[in-house]
């Protein structure tokens, strides 16, 4: 076992993951990639998936079971790939025949490129290192080989001298091959003959018997220079999807040995992610993290730099802003994706659209969002977070939404108190003026920024907007979920600018919105929330009514500003009617 040659550290890691308690076996790719060796038309493979999805695992376990000086027959035979995935009975003969084979017949070949490339001055030194990797590992397998009398500077060349030598192919196995594409450490120039050196290393050369590269970043732009690979991204995959990440089966497998986390909670936490036909996917290093700790927790920030994501959200794109409030709110945005390299965002001759759907796929690929059916959303729980977060950002105007989120549950238990002084004072907190991204401020808007303001109110209830019910369509509803349905109460709110929160109670009333709860099962009390805007005053004003599910008046709860109006209204109402009656002969 060697540095280049049959990695010796790849195959430690695989024999690591063997002996985890939450070990997937993920072997009968194997058996779809026994099926290309060889192949010229099909033996180059490209996969690019979102980090933390178990791409270097699989390239470990590639190293472990092609590589000649490694004895792993013991291992494989104990796992799926030697007995074959096919469910017709010849082509799994085949495919066992295959197994033993290919198994250590091969030596591979494995370079990972974003190791210790910080450590070299430029890309060629980088290159260079691998040469003298390469040389160590002949003089350790061959210390007799030709190759090492006249070794050359060029890999290639050693590679295509040594094949020439010994008549035996090789298994290129390449991890991280976008690294230095997307690293600012390298120069254009650089990254353009890096990937020059992958088109010298990889085509056309008689010296590679299969070749498997995976990173993150879709080689789509490049595919003139390495037009020889078939590549599957998380966009157009429907081959090896299942290998990366884990699928509902595995979790359901995977909670059975662990007993205390919910297959449940894992799946709103984790899952969410789409394979091209529409299966669920996990998130890898999350689950088991989740299931090493017993904590279900966001386990996002420990893959990647969280500035990324601020990046991308504050880019100056016309909409983008908008859309990522859409996609916090639990929306779906429908938008057309293409395999759009990522490395550049922005050209000024390029229309605003385009740009986003550029900006979009980035989020797709890098695992941010996920795509399917022609619309992009948010996955899950853990990356919601990990948006909302992103807000928080002096420099953008969406911190204030920001504020709002993490003011939302304050804002829900108020709420559920009665307490409208506490209520307006939350949403004074968040000024309309900074949260609305356009010039008027509207009934829409209000609507939006009140959304915001119970925001994590969704995990108790089902929000609903311009629901139909009643005689017309409530502003917003919020009915209790499953657990709390029978005895959770009713929150009905209706909103007002420029008007009074009373009126707004008033046209609820008019429309019996609380019409027909009892018959859809909801029996608890029911809240009835009036809010009014005054742009003016740029104050709020709130109103709530309870009732019991009978529609018997429990309690009114006011605020003091809009008591003291209505009573001095009322009181000089009344002095009005005094006068004009004294008045009278």
């Amino acid at each position: 076992m060697g540095l280049i040659i049959d990695n010796e550290e790849m195959c430690e890691k695989f024999k690591g993951l063997l002996e985890e308690k939450y070990f997937i076996d993920k072997s009968n790719i194997i058996n779809d990639f026994n099926k290309l060796i060889e192949d010229e038309s099909s033996k180059y493979v490209c996969i690019t998936k979102p980090r933390r999805f178990g791409k270097t695992s699989i390239t470990a376990m590639l190293v472990m079971y092609y590589s000649k000086s490694i004895d792993s027959k013991e291992i494989f035979d104990k796992l799926k790939v030697s007995k074959g995935k096919s469910s017709d009975n010849k082509e799994k003969k085949n495919e066992i025949k295959q197994y033993k084979e290919f198994q250590g017949k091969y030596h591979t070949l494995y370079l990972d490129f974003s190791s210790n490339v910080f450590s070299f001055k430029n890309l060629r030194s980088f290159i260079s290192s691998i040469n003298s990797k390469l040389k160590i590992d002949i003089e350790e397998l061959n210390p007799n080989s030709k190759v090492l009398k006249n070794y050359d500077d060029d890999i290639v060349v050693n590679l295509k001298n040594l094949y020439l030598e010994t008549d035996k192919k090789f298994i290129l196995v390449i991890d991280e091959w976008d690294y230095i594409i997307t690293n600012k450490k390298f120069t254009d120039k650089e990254r353009y003959n890096y990937i020059y050196f992958l088109k010298y290393l990889i085509k056309d050369n008689s010296y590679l018997a299969f070749v498997y590269m995976t990173g993150i970043t879709a080689i789509t732009k490049y595919l003139y220079s390495l037009n020889c690979f078939t590549e599957y991204n998380i966009l157009n995959d429907n081959q090896y999807y299942e290998y990366f990440g884990f699928t509902e089966d595995e979790v359901n497998e995977l909670c059975e040995k662990n007993k205390n986390l919910s297959f449940k909670n894992l799946k709103s936490w984790y899952n969410g992610y789409k394979s091209y036909n529409g299966e669920k996917i996990f998130n890898t290093w999350s689950v088991i993290q989740a299931l090493n700790s017993n904590i279900i927790e966001n386990y996002w920030s420990q893959t990647g730099s969280f500035n990324e994501l601020k990046k991308m959200i504050n880019y100056d794109i016309v909409g983008v802003k908008e859309d990522i409030l859409e996609l916090i709110n639990g929306n779906k945005i429908k938008v057309r994706l293409e395999n759009y390299e990522v490395e550049v965002f922005r050209n000024e001759s390029e229309d605003n659209e385009h740009v986003k759907e550029i900006l979009y796929s980035k989020m797709v690929t890098f695992g941010y969002l996920t795509y399917y059916n022609g619309k992009i959303s948010i996955p899950n729980k853990e990356l919601k977070e990990e948006f909302i977060k992103a807000l928080n950002d002096k420099e953008s105007d969406l911190q204030y939404f920001y504020k709002m989120i993490k003011n939302s549950d304050e804002m829900l238990e108020v709420t559920l108190h009665k307490n409208v002084k506490r209520m307006c004072e939350i949403l004074d907190k968040s000024p309309m003026e900074k949260v609305i991204l356009e010039d008027k401020i509207d009934h829409a808007h209000l609507k939006r920024f009140i959304e915001y303001s119970y925001f994590n109110a969704r995990t108790k209830y089902n929000i609903e907007e311009e629901s139909p019910c009643g005689h017309g369509r409530a502003d917003i509803i919020f009915r209790p979920k499953k657990k709390n349905k029978v005895n959770g109460e009713i929150i009905i709110i209706e909103l007002k600018v420029n008007s009074k929160a009373k009126e707004a109670i008033k046209h609820i009333h008019r429309k019996k919105y609380y019409n027909g709860l009892k018959e859809k099962g909801y029996y608890g009390n029911i809240l009835l929330i009036g809010i009014n805007y005054d742009l003016k005053k740029v104050k709020y004003s709130c109103v709530i009514e309870e009732y019991n599910n009978n529609m018997k008046l429990l309690s009114t709860t006011e605020l003091g500003a809009e008591r003291k109006r209505s009573n001095e209204l009322e009181i000089n109402g009344e002095n009005k009617r005094l006068k004009s009656s004294s008045s009278k002969p």
